[in-house]
Parts: structure tokens; sequence; C-alpha cells
């Protein structure tokens, strides 16, 4: 069948113009123009009111035609129908709202509100700024990337975990003009790089932070950056106070046993997962800042 070209206008249904006296509800002698009027029992029967020996009246004609019409029309406005509890609908049905248009998941129940059941039934399909903004996502990858990577990952013999998996792919949209040769392994990437950095080189993409406010003499830290990270405690001499000690893991990395009046400062490298700590004697800490 060939293409019906769209009635060009306002479509309304039959006999919408009906004077009064002309259409009425079918089976009945009321006049109205909503659905809610016009669909009842009678309409429901259909042709089943009229006896043997009688003849439909104009009137029903118009009325039954017109319900018809007003349905179309409806749709001609909406293009997609709205929810409504009293629907029946099944798998794959699609219905609008206020807030979007949803589409009923497989063994989904229909007559719960899609605005409300948080995703258990209707699945609310993205607007246009939402697939565009996930478009313009930093790490981004294509279905051919993606399979790529999965064909690459079920011939390694090492087996990672999802959060692994997760960690390798961020690093690797971090780098940039970067060569690698060799095995690229969880958790630290290990290769020969052919770029112009290397990658667990100290320094690399960091730079000096100053965490005083967060730091406290005797109390342990974790480094959870994944590269080695350096650490630079400021210390105030209080006046025959004990000495200071920098702990990396359970090894001491620099004592001082004791401060001049122009105070000291503990410079100290900590590994990637590595734990670490600064015993200050009782010495005020001035400054606390990191390369991180």
């Amino acid at each position: 069948m060939a293409k019906i070209d769209r009635y060009n206008g306002n479509l309304e249904a039959f006999a919408a113009d009906a004077l009064s006296t002309e259409r009425t509800i079918f089976g009945d002698t009321a006049q109205s123009d909503t659905l809610d009027d016009n669909i009842t029992t009678a309409f429901l029967r259909g042709w089943g009111l009229v006896g043997v020996n009688e003849n439909p009246t104009k009137q029903d004609f118009n009325g039954l035609a017109f319900t018809l019409g007003q349905l179309i029309s409806y749709l001609h406005q909406r293009g997609i129908a709205e929810w409504n509890t009293a629907q029946e609908y099944f798998d794959g049905s699609v219905v609008t709202t206020d807030v979007g248009i949803y589409r009923l998941k497989v063994g989904g129940d229909g007559s719960s509100d899609p605005d409300t059941d948080g995703g258990s039934n209707w699945a609310l399909a993205p607007t246009r700024a939402e697939v565009d903004d996930k478009a313009d996502k930093d790490t981004t990858y294509t279905e051919t990337e993606v399979n790529n990577l999965l064909n690459a990952k079920a011939d390694q013999d090492t087996t990672y975990t999802e959060t692994e998996v997760d960690d390798l792919l961020d690093d690797k949209a971090a780098i940039s003009g970067q060569a690698f040769s060799g095995d690229i392994s969880a958790p630290n990437l290990s290769g020969t790089n052919t770029g112009d950095q290397v990658l667990s080189e100290i320094g690399v993409g960091q730079t000096w932070q100053d965490v005083t406010s967060s730091r406290a003499s005797d109390f342990t830290y974790t480094n959870s950056t994944g590269k080695p990270i350096t650490a630079s405690v400021s210390l105030m001499d209080s006046g025959g106070a004990l000495g200071a000690t920098a702990y990396v893991d359970a090894t001491i990395v620099i004592h001082t046993p004791n401060l001049d009046s122009g105070g000291a400062t503990l410079s100290f490298i900590i590994p990637a997962g590595s734990t670490y700590r600064s015993d200050c004697g009782g010495n005020p800490i001035m400054f606390w800042v990191e390369l991180r």
C-alpha cells in the first residue's frame, strides 16, 4: 500500500460540527463532545442494542463515527497516548507523561505510575540533551573499540576483576601521547614507555598541595593515588621537645633527634599503596604539603 499523506490541517472527528439534534451519545439521546461521556456500555455493546425490526438512527451513526474519530484526533494531537492507570498495557507498550516517554519493561506492571515507580516497571527514554551530554564525555568508546578490548581481554592468561578492568581503562584514558611495548598489567601498567614521559615518574601530572588542615602528628595515612607521592612536613621548635620521626609503612625513613631554633623539615617519598605518618615529638606543624 502506498504511503498515505497526512491530512494538511487540524484533524477533527467525524460529525464534530453536527448540530445538537444531529448527533447524540451512541444509544442515548444526550449530546456530549468528551470521550468519557461517549464511551459507554452501549458503545461497547454496539449494534446489539438495535432491535431486529428497528433501524439505527442518524444520531447513533454520527455518535459512533464521532467517538472513533475523536480517538484518532487525540492520537494526532499527542502522538503517543498518555499513561492511565486503568489502561491495559503489555511488554513494550509506550506511553507519555509530563516527565517524558516511557517503555514498559518485559514482565512489567503497566498499572504502576511511570513517574513514581523508580524504573522498576517503566524505562524512561533519554532526552536528546542527555544523549549529547554522554557523547561529550572524555572517556567515550565506540562499540568496535569496546569489542576489541573485550576480545583482547579474552585472549589473556591473567584474569582481572571488573574493578581492575575499569581502573585499566581509566588509566589508559588519562594517557596522552604515550606508546607502550611489553605487558601492560594491573595495577602499575608495567611495560616500556616510548613516549615523552615515564608513567610512574614522580611529578608527572602531580602538583604541590597544602594538606596542613587535614594532617596531624602520629596519625597514619595511606597513599591511595596509585602513584608515588612526596610529603614535606615543616616543624617549629617548641623548645626542649623531642625530635621528630617519619615512617613509611613500618620503616623509619627520617629521624631528627633534636630540633634547633630554626625548626626542621621532614621530606620523604611514599610509594603507591603505602601508609605514612610523622611523629612530630610535640613540635607544632607549620606546613604539611604533598606532591600528589
